[in-house]
């Protein structure tokens, strides 16, 4: 009972036997498995070895065929053997037949050979066979009358006493002509000894370990022409039980079970051999399956033995492997691990507090590799940014214990980094998003640099990156392009950014990096004028850097404040263009200088332009400033100032627009003014602004949305809303001040307008206020 419950606490102790468990039982299914599959394979190698047998047996029948063919066709055509064949003379033919003596006596195969001479009418043979001649050449004899078409070069089975069932010789019969009565009788015959084609079906059997088996031929029609010693089974119909199904299964080489009484048989055939026959082979299914019986007992004994002795190791082993888990446990519990929840098992809790311990061992080297990568990372903007304060002796020590790649002795460039489009970057992203991608450009460019150079990377914590490149006594500059080409399509293609770079020009030592690191960061500013993505190297930029003039010429000034003045937009477009040109040849402040020209220029057009309008229209400077500064190149800043035209001429209005608003604004003036006049319409307006009233109307009306009459009604009523709310005055006291003559008209217009009456509206109003 306490073992019980013991083993019920254990969890991790369950879990061990239970796997022991898994094991044996997956074993005793591989066992049976096993069998199964042993019995197919058995099955499998008997077939290929009876195939194999069979078709040796049907080869060596062909070949003894083609070996007595070859001979009979030689002995034929032999001209020492004419006077046997067709020779006339009886002493000539005599006189050969002491060759066929030792023709026969030096065959193995052979038992005799045989010459029919027509013109004799007599048969010849060799002497040195068992056989009574007379019963040779009779039975022959009877052959050859029964069959006019005698078979020619075929193994033909001959039985030389009728009245006894059995073969004696293979009959080989050649003669001239299509058949015997088409000649004139010459014929010779080869006899072959049958027990030479069974020593060799027997002699293949032993090899193949098969004396137990039935191997027998037949021909067409179910006669056994050759057997090996075993007997058949007792009232088999060959034709019938065998030959029936084999002719039905239409295949040339199978096999089939055959139940014949008790027993049961594989049946192995093969058909369509030399003549038609047929080679079977008869096995006993239980002599097929014996040694897959034997095996399977001796498995079983085998696999219960080992089930018995699994299960006595896997209690054994189980408590030893244990022991080191109740050991750790004991330890988790002493230091007040004990586990949230029971179901839990040792493992668990176990793994639980491995998991505490390893991820505060990470966090410490976590901590420990920022740490260096921080004094990494600061040694190094030290480096680029006041290399001249650093010794050499700093410089290596520093080199040596934050494992910087740079080359003491060599060749150094620096490459200066920046995103383009930085600023639409920095609207669509959050503020993490640049060091991020700031980083992965870092990585990416030392592990495609450093397969040539030794490279360092630091982010220097504003717009840009930089790297710093050593090697040999050169640095390749096309190679260095190459690389930069690689890196910047890479970042492309997974991050969907662009970025520019500015190599320095070579130097030689450390102490140069800070002078070159400047020089880099000016000519960054060049990406004005070579686009995005540019690659920018010394060599491209020397013009611009050597270029003192700012001169803008006053025909360039007069077409862009011209074209300003009179709204002509290709003139304009034109002369920007020249501009934008013009700059691109100016060094970088110069550049900058007259793009702000260019503003300044614009701004002062437009103030010309705006002294004689009612409707000024200005633009902001700082704004289009900063719009400049925000752009990375001469076309992004052409294409701001386009803009920034098109919206002054857009909005810039017409004289008589300027006119129709200021006749628009006059009448609310004077409607504002003399409202309480009863007599103020379209027409006393229009006489004190001196123009038709037709026309005053129409352009009140343009301006507006409303005429005029609704002008003076809406503001009326506005008027009396407010004395009836703030006065005490009678209804028609107020429709009198605000200039209604008809109370009717006012009770009607006031409803419309407030959806209740004036009367209504003073109670509502008093109402709410109390």
């Amino acid at each position: 009972m306490n073992l019980l419950q013991t083993l019920r606490a254990r969890k991790y102790l369950q879990r061990i036997l239970l796997s022991f468990m898994l094991v044996i039982t997956v074993l005793i299914a591989a066992s049976v498995a096993l069998y199964f599959n042993s019995q197919g394979k058995v099955f499998s190698m008997q077939h290929d070895a009876d195939r194999k047998l069979l078709t040796q047996i049907n080869y060596n029948i062909e070949n003894m065929n083609g070996i007595v063919k070859d001979l009979a066709v030689s002995l034929y055509n032999d001209d020492e053997f004419i006077a046997l064949k067709s020779g006339a003379a009886f002493e000539e033919s005599i006189l050969k037949l002491d060759r066929l003596n030792k023709l026969v006596a030096t065959s193995p195969y052979l038992h005799s050979v045989v010459f029919y001479n027509g013109k004799q009418q007599r048969f010849f043979s060799s002497q040195n066979h068992t056989a009574d001649s007379n019963l040779l050449y009779g039975t022959l004899s009877d052959y050859m009358s029964a069959h006019q078409a005698v078979p020619k070069l075929q193994l033909i089975p001959m039985s030389l006493e009728p009245s006894r069932d059995g073969l004696d010789v293979f009959s080989f019969f050649i003669y001239d002509g299509p058949s015997l009565n088409s000649v004139n009788g010459n014929v010779l015959v080869l006899n072959i000894k049958p027990m030479w084609m069974l020593d060799n079906v027997k002699a293949l059997n032993a090899l193949a370990e098969r004396e137990n088996d039935v191997i027998f031929v037949t021909d067409s029609e179910g006669k056994v022409l050759i057997s090996n010693d075993r007997l058949l089974p007792e009232q088999l119909d060959m034709k019938s039980d065998l030959l029936q199904r084999i002719s039905s299964s239409g295949k040339t080489l199978d096999h089939f079970s055959y139940n014949h009484g008790s027993k049961k048989f594989r049946v192995t055939y093969l058909t369509r051999g030399l003549n038609d026959w047929q080679i079977i082979s008869l096995q006993d299914y239980d002599a097929v399956l014996s040694n897959v019986r034997q095996m399977k007992w001796t498995a079983a004994a085998v696999t219960i033995s080992v089930v018995l002795l699994a299960v006595l190791l896997s209690v054994y082993f189980s408590i030893r492997l244990y022991k080191p888990v109740g050991h750790l446990m004991t330890l988790v519990r002493r230091h007040g691990h004990q586990g949230v929840s029971q179901p839990r098992d040792e493992l668990s809790i176990i793994a639980s507090s491995y998991s505490e311990l390893t991820g505060k061992l990470k966090e410490l080297e976590l901590d420990q590799a920022a740490q260096s990568n921080i004094a990494k990372l600061y040694h190094l903007r030290s480096l680029i940014g006041s290399s001249t304060g650093i010794s050499q002796q700093e410089f290596l020590q520093n080199r040596e214990q934050y494992g910087m790649d740079i080359a003491p002795d060599g060749r150094m460039v620096l490459a200066l980094v920046r995103i383009d489009s930085l600023t639409d970057l920095s609207a669509r992203t959050s503020e993490a998003a640049l060091p991020l991608l700031h980083f992965a450009i870092s990585n990416i460019g030392e592990e495609l640099l450093r397969r040539m150079f030794s490279c360092e990377a630091a982010d220097m914590k504003s717009d840009h990156l930089v790297f710093i490149i050593s090697g040999g006594e050169t640095l390749a500059s096309e190679r260095l392009h190459e690389v930069f080409r690689e890196l910047q399509d890479t970042v492309r293609r997974f991050y969907r950014i662009t970025f520019s770079v500015t190599l320095s020009p070579e130097f030689a030592s450390y102490r140069d990096i800070s002078a070159c690191y400047a020089l880099a960061l000016r000519h960054s500013n060049y990406r004005m004028i070579l686009g995005k993505q540019a690659i920018i190297d010394p060599d491209k930029v020397k013009d611009n850097e050597e270029c003192a003039q700012f001169h803008i010429p006053q025909e360039l000034e007069r077409q862009l404040t011209e074209g300003l003045k009179s709204g002509d937009w290709e003139r304009i477009d034109s002369g920007v263009l020249k501009w934008m040109e013009l700059v691109r040849t100016f060094s970088f402040e110069n550049m900058f200088s007259a793009l702000l020209h260019m503003v300044v220029t614009l701004n002062n057009t437009l103030s010309e332009m705006n002294r004689n309008k009612l409707n000024a229209v200005s633009i902001n400077l700082k704004t289009i400033n900063r719009r400049i500064l925000e752009q990375d190149t001469l076309e992004e800043i052409r294409i701001v100032l386009m803009e920034e035209i098109r919206q002054v001429l857009d909005t810039r209005p017409s004289g008589r627009e300027e006119k129709a608003r200021l006749v628009a604004d006059t009448v609310k003036e004077i409607v504002e003014k003399h409202y309480s006049d009863p007599d103020l319409n379209v027409q006393k307006i229009a006489d004190m602004l001196r123009m038709s009233h037709v026309y005053l109307g129409q352009v009140f009306k343009e301006q507006e949305g409303a005429t005029v009459v609704d002008c003076i009604n809406q503001t009326r009523l506005a008027q009396a809303k407010l004395m009836l709310e703030h006065q005490d005055l009678t209804v028609a006291e107020i429709m009198e001040k605000v200039g209604f003559g008809n109370e009717s008209y006012f009770y009607r217009l006031f409803k419309r307008q407030y959806g209740t009456t004036p009367k209504e509206y003073r109670l509502k109003s008093a109402i709410e206020r109390t």
